[in-house]
């Protein structure tokens, strides 16, 4: 019997243990430690001791948990605990994966924005996974070998930042009205505008956002007044864009400008980004040389991102969401979209290469046109084709008109050359003449 005397005195001193808000004390020195027993007492059993008090001070919780960073944060709130649902959520991914301008383009979001409203999801995630290849990274070795021999410069793809601003002021103007949350899987080059640009976001455990220097570097020629004054205009563009995000003029100037350096204190529930490197809390970038950057360690220590997350499944759980429906409609019509517009590329490359091919007879001309012909019709079905094609190759549609022209000029001169030695046979040679202007694809 004595084990269950000892249970029991131990529950009893438990209960009163959990009951007082008063520091716990030694029983035996207690004043009716224990309640009075009606029946026969029991024998004598050693008094239980409290807990033992720590040996140091309790560690303070960690200060940008889930809970303290949403107070800071505008727009609607994807937490659970915010958006009170009752059920649980219909989420709806859009992926940003590829390069910007390219795959990450206006009109496979127009359509997208469209499927998204017919849907009417309870939350949007933004997943973003795009890098300019600067960088000795894993994100190149992933590519096919295609994509390889169609590297793009970084500052042509950061050339596009008046069309990446439209295109984020849009999203946010169609879609604010949905809870939404960015996963940032990875980020580098110009795409770190679209990973900052949303105030609830969370990273991948080897995500970086870096680069946003090369928005500095598209310049303004060799003067200096000019140059400063497209220095100021670039890098304003880029700031107006993480601005959506709700990030601060410190942190913006730290990722875009490498001359500006970030630290960090801590103030309440917020982060107080600092443009030095005297920061009580954590010391981002002290040099004059390269831009800010982050990995998913450093961004959620000072609390940049409100978590790390190892995919969307994991994302939606920290948000509190154990149970959920996943919308895949958005990654159909984005994988879609670009899946087509790449067979294309890859067969207009092959277009290009018998345009290129030496002429062995004058009917070469229209041939050498109907494929430039095709060309046009692709660019304006795909954007996205034709803006790889003048940002790999230099080949817009404007250079395609021109060679168009050309050529019809060159056929017509043809033309004219065998109507003119067809005027010589009198009147049967004036009606071959009048055959003429058809080509050598007309009627004999």
């Amino acid at each position: 019997m004595k084990p269950i005397l000892l249970l029991a005195a131990f529950t009893v001193s438990a209960a009163a243990y959990a009951q007082s808000d008063a520091p716990a004390t030694d029983p035996s020195s207690a004043p009716d430690a224990a309640p009075q027993q009606e029946e026969t007492p029991a024998p004598a059993v050693a008094p239980v001791a409290a807990p033992a008090a720590p040996a140091g001070p309790v560690k303070a919780p960690p200060p940008f948990t889930l809970g303290r960073t949403v107070s800071s944060k505008k727009g609607k709130s994807p937490y659970a605990t915010d958006t009170q649902l009752g059920h649980p959520p219909v989420v709806y991914v859009i992926p940003m994966e590829g390069y910007m301008g390219i795959d990450i383009s206006a009109l496979v979001y127009d359509r997208i924005i469209k499927d998204v409203k017919e849907k009417n999801p309870d939350l949007i995630v933004f997943r973003i996974n795009s890098a300019d290849g600067r960088m000795n990274d894993k994100y190149m070795e992933a590519v096919d070998s295609a994509r390889k021999d169609d590297k793009i410069d970084p500052r042509r793809l950061a050339s596009g930042i008046t069309d990446y601003r439209d295109l984020a002021a849009k999203l946010h103007n169609e879609l604010d009205t949905y809870p939404t949350v960015m996963y940032v899987q990875d980020a580098r080059g110009i795409s770190c505008v679209y990973a900052l640009a949303w105030p609830y976001m969370f990273m991948a455990p080897d995500a970086r956002i870096a680069g946003l220097d090369i928005i500095g570097s598209l310049g303004g020629g060799n003067d200096v007044d000019i140059k400063a004054k497209m220095f100021s205009a670039w890098t304003g563009i880029g700031k107006g864009i993480l601005e959506l995000g709700g990030r601060p003029q410190e942190l913006t100037d730290a990722l875009i400008r490498p001359d500006r350096t970030l630290s960090a204190d801590i103030d309440g529930r917020t982060t107080k980004w600092r443009s030095d490197t005297a920061g009580s809390w954590y010391v981002i970038d002290q040099s004059m040389e390269v831009s800010a950057r982050f990995t998913a360690k450093s961004a959620e220590d000072t609390g940049l991102t409100d978590g790390i997350a190892v995919d969307v499944p994991d994302l939606l759980y920290l948000l509190g969401y154990p149970e959920y429906t996943l919308s895949d409609s958005g990654e159909k019509i984005f994988r879609d979209y670009n899946t087509a517009w790449r067979k294309v590329f890859v067969e207009s490359k092959k277009w290009m290469q018998d345009f290129q091919e030496p002429m062995e007879q004058a009917s070469d001309l229209g041939k050498r046109k109907q494929i430039l012909e095709k060309m046009q019709k692709m660019f304006k079905q795909y954007p996205s084709l034709a803006k790889m094609w003048e940002w790999t190759r230099g080949l817009t549609d404007d250079q395609l008109k021109v060679l168009i022209e050309q050529l019809t000029e060159q056929i017509r001169g043809n033309n004219q050359k065998k109507s003119g030695s067809g005027t010589s046979g009198g009147k049967t040679g004036g009606k071959g003449g009048g055959k003429g202007p058809a080509g050598p694809m007309g009627p004999g």
